[in-house]
Parts: structure tokens; sequence; C-alpha cells
């Protein structure tokens, strides 16, 4: 039997992802959910709802016993976080959590802000993901307990002590992110190259190093890169508009069927010195499309090749 070349490892690799995929597709909105919620943010939650998944699924030589697929996602995401604010000294601000209540416990968008801001504005950011893990999405203190390396009675403590201090709210005002306005000429160039299908006007606006990066389908890392993969065949002749979404001002893409627009996709582009360095399109994120669909009231493209989420 000759030796498996690199190619061979690759096709293997993605057969057995797609299997690992299949297996936690049940789990996947809820760890989205969480992801935002945790992070206070939709975009951030995207990023660690991937990083979630890729080490989730890069950690599986390392478990030799029978485990919760549920609980091992939910704890991977719980210790990327709690590890990223120890890094970066972060303190959580807002969550924003859209659970379908039933009708006798519903509560107003009023009513879920001020409980969720004085949340995270009492508690650490380990007390707030323990309160959330109970108290949210209904795991044991069993399982929280694994999640975070802590001891059962630990974790009742803790969430004695949150719904403690959760009785005496604080207030805090947000700001809002105003949108950058620096490099508005070379992002309103994009738009016009990408709605009149020019693909020489919009390689000619990236840099010769610029990474194009369509997690978790692919990534892109020059200019020539870009020009003989992703837009080798053209652009998709759909509609581009920039908007805000959710503090962050993006690019959503629209494609027509039947004389309705779908949301196609959504996308941003990072600009140094009049040239785009950097391309982000979620494309192939399910659940962060679903969810902004959803908030623009746009109806979420389902059939796109080579995607298909029917």
């Amino acid at each position: 039997m000759g030796m498996n070349t690199i190619d061979d490892v690759i096709t293997e690799t993605r057969k057995i992802h797609m299997e690992f995929d299949s297996t936690i597709q049940p789990y996947k909105i809820d760890l989205w959910r969480y992801c935002k919620y945790i992070t206070g943010s939709p975009w951030e939650g995207e990023d660690l709802f991937q990083e979630t998944l890729l080490k989730a699924f890069t950690s599986l030589t390392q478990v030799w016993n029978a485990m919760d697929p549920k609980a091992y996602l939910f704890r991977i995401a719980t210790n990327n976080w709690i590890d990223h604010l120890r890094k970066q000294k972060k303190e959580l601000e807002y969550f924003a959590i859209e659970e379908d209540l039933s009708d006798e416990s519903k509560l107003s968008d009023f009513e879920i802000r001020e409980a969720l801001e004085s949340l995270l504005l009492n508690l650490t950011p380990k007390q707030a993901t323990i309160f959330l893990l109970l108290d949210v999405f209904s795991f044991t203190g069993t399982e929280v307990a694994s999640m975070t390396n802590m001891s059962e009675s630990a974790i009742y403590t803790s969430l004695h002590r949150s719904r403690k201090k959760l009785k005496t709210p604080i207030k805090k005002e947000v700001k809002i992110r105003e949108p950058e306005s620096s490099s508005e000429s070379i992002l309103d160039k994009y738009l016009v190259y990408f709605n009149t299908s020019d693909v020489e006007g919009l390689l000619n606006l990236m840099t010769e190093t610029v990474e194009y990066d369509v997690s978790p389908g692919f990534r892109e890392f020059s200019k020539q890169e870009v020009r003989n993969g992703s837009l080798r065949f053209g652009l998709p002749g759909h509609l581009g508009k920039r908007i805000m979404l959710w503090g962050k001002e993006v690019n959503i893409v629209l494609a027509k069927k039947d004389d309705i627009y779908e949301l196609h996709d959504i996308n941003y582009q990072e600009v140094f010195e009049d040239k785009i360095v950097f391309h982000k399109s979620y494309f192939f994120c399910k659940e962060l499309m679903s969810e902004a669909a959803k908030e623009l009231g746009i109806p979420l493209q389902l059939e796109k090749p080579p995607v298909d989420w029917r």
C-alpha cells in the first residue's frame, strides 16, 4: 500500500468534517445564539462560533471517553471566550436575547434589555456565563461544572450570588458606534464595480496581498488567488448595498428571484492606503445570515450553489 499524499489527507479530512458537521447540526443554532449572547454582538458571536467549531473538530483526537456533543461545544465556546476576556481585559457590555417565550411569560424588549444590562454591569464574565448556561440554556449544574472547570457547589454559589446582585440594577449609557467615513470613496467604488460586474475594476481596488476570507468555505491570500479562484467566472450580477447592521457598516448582496430580492451575502472590506487589504464574506455562515435576514425583513436565499440550506 502506497503512502498517502497531502491531497489524500485533505480529501479524507473533508469527509470526516462533513460527518462531524452532520453530527453537531442539531446544536448549532443554540450554540450560535449562546456565542452571540456572551460576546454581546452577532459579529463577535459569529467569530467565536466559527472558532469553537474549528477547535471542537481539531480537538476530537484528544477525546477518549464518551461525551455529550452539546456540552462539548458549549464548554469550548465558554472557555474560548473567558480566555479571550482575560487576554484582552475586555468587559461585556450588552446582550440581546431573543429567545421565544410563552405568552404568559413574555417580557417586553425594554424589560429584557434592562435586565440584561444589569446582568452585564454587575457580573464578571465567568459569573455571567454560569448564569446564562443555567438559567437561559437550562444546563445542569454538573454539566456547567464540567464546562467551567469548577465544582458543582461553586457553580450554585456563583448562581446564588449573581441572582442577589441582579436585584439592584445599575444604569449605564451605551454609546452607539458611528460609521467611519475615511475610506468611503474606495468602498463606494467597490459597490459601483460590483453592481456593474466590473471584475478588473474590483481587482484594481485590492492590494496584491489582499486576504479574501469566506470562512468556513474558503480563504484566498493574494489578488492573483482571488482572480484565479472566487472571481474566475466573474461577478454574479446581484445588487450590492451598503447599510448599518448591528452597529457595523457592511454590504448586503441581494439576489432577485421571481421579482423578489433575497439575501445572498453580507460582506465588508478594510482599506489601508487607498487599497482594500481585507475582504470578509459571511456567504457560508447560515446562522448569522438567517438572523440578519430576520433583522432586515428580507427573505434568505436558501439555494445558492454550492450551498443548499433548504
